[in-house]
């Protein structure tokens, strides 16, 4: 079995919805029979990954309460110490949206990631994702409604391979390497149920955690 564990949603994300386009994903691939998905807390973070899955994917910002004046964060210096290790002894991390987002730019996690979340417009805007840069229409496009991240990306440390245009300009939205013994991905789109469920959004996640299990 292909075991995956996911830990998603926030303050901000529905994990409900996040789970719909998650499982959306996985039914397009060619092994969906032999996968073991199972959803995780942040409490159980630890746990799962002492159980060694064959990939962790993260859609969980780091704040637990980003609107109060005490902001409790999940990610301990432990867990940060132990993701990384995680990796770099042969597991695989997919990033998916917000989990790049209010972690500390100096954490061992965002450096092993080469990328994080800066900001996003206001709420949903018209987005266009391009497979090559600059191509703004074409068959290598599509639109959706969705929230728009800007990201600080490592370019010259990974492989760029999602760009985004919208009315506040253009950014990078996806991005993948290998560390140490294991594999790291990070996919921006989307904000929605709506925008998770789009062909094109789920058919990328799919083709991303191929990649992610690839040997």
């Amino acid at each position: 079995m292909i075991k995956i564990v996911a830990l998603l949603g926030d303050y901000w994300h529905n994990a409900d919805d996040a789970k719909a386009g998650l499982k959306a994903a996985i039914e397009r691939l060619a092994n969906k029979n032999k996968v073991d998905l199972q959803f995780i807390s942040h409490e159980e973070v630890s746990k799962a990954l002492d159980e060694k899955p064959d990939l962790f994917i993260n859609a969980k910002m780091d704040q637990l309460n980003p609107t109060d004046e005490q902001v409790i964060t999940w990610l301990t210096d432990e867990l940060d110490k132990k993701i990384v290790n995680y990796v770099e002894d042969g597991g695989n991390i997919l990033v998916w949206h917000a989990g790049s987002a209010g972690y500390e730019p100096d954490s061992r996690y965002i450096q092993m990631l080469r990328g994080y979340f800066e900001f996003h417009p206001p709420g949903l805007q018209d987005v266009t994702y391009m497979l090559k840069e600059n191509e703004k229409s074409g068959e290598n496009t599509f639109s959706l409604s969705d929230e728009q991240y800007f990201v600080q990306c490592d370019v010259a440390n990974t492989g760029v391979d999602l760009w985004s245009t919208g009315v506040d300009g253009d950014s990078i939205a996806g991005w993948k390497h290998s560390y140490g013994k294991g594999k790291v991905c990070c996919f921006t789109p989307a904000h929605t149920r709506d925008g998770m469920l789009n062909e094109n959004v789920s058919r990328l996640l799919a083709e991303k955690i191929n990649w992610s299990l690839s040997k």
